[in-house]
């Protein structure tokens, strides 16, 4: 089964590369490879190095699925327990997510220059960004107690109620804040999608960690 799952979740990891090869004689012999904060590139390369990129983006997608689905054979905390449905669908929420990221790259990329380029600013970057957080928080409740991804902290790691009781909280925390910054950062003006994304972020990551110490401390 996991062998079918890879070969599926490789070929739809390509779709970028597929989707650039589409539109490569469109595309100028040099490209935008880099953008700062505003969007703005500040680096070109050619196609090609786009092609490579890209197609190492697909490698690392289909890697991190595969280290989801075998860590019950490599992490010393789940050694010897059967795959779970919940570790399946982490791994393709992380390729179809990582897939999405990688085919709006190719398309920003190919208006790039455009008067509005393509439509985009840097506050639907923090949006695409929030809908990740969401879509996680909506998976990481099914995740096992492990030393390779999750909520890792030394009192989770310790203690497996602990790990259970800040995932769950996690992952509500992860769903419902992440819906919240992708509201804030379509209807506010663009000027305040940094604060978004870096004050969203904060509070996201501070909250189970810290709910995690309070576990520890209260026992």
């Amino acid at each position: 089964m996991k062998t079918k799952i890879i070969i599926s979740q490789l070929m739809v990891s390509m779709a970028p590369v597929i989707y650039l090869a589409l539109i490569w004689n469109s595309l100028p012999q040099r490209v935008p490879l880099h953008f700062n904060a505003e969007l703005v590139a500040d680096s070109y390369g050619s196609k090609w190095t786009m092609a490579g990129v890209l197609f190492f983006l697909a490698v690392v997608t289909v890697g991190s699925s595969m280290l989801v689905l075998n860590v019950n054979r490599i992490d010393p905390k789940q050694k010897g327990h059967p795959l779970n449905k919940g570790s399946i669908r982490l791994s393709w929420a992380v390729v179809v997510l990582m897939t999405i990221i990688g085919v709006w790259i190719v398309y920003f990329t190919s208006r790039y220059g455009d008067k509005t380029q393509g439509g985009f600013s840097i506050k639907h970057v923090v949006a695409l960004f929030a809908l990740l957080l969401a879509v996680l928080g909506n998976y990481i409740n099914t995740i096992k107690p492990n030393y390779f991804f999750g909520i890792r902290t030394p009192w989770t790691l310790a203690d497996d109620d602990n790990w259970r009781k800040t995932h769950h909280l996690g992952s509500r925390v992860f769903f419902y804040g992440g819906i919240l910054m992708f509201a804030l950062a379509i209807a506010l003006p663009v000027s305040f999608a940094n604060y978004i994304l870096i004050g969203g972020g904060a509070v996201l990551a501070v909250i189970p960690i810290g709910y995690s110490y309070w576990l520890f401390a209260k026992k």
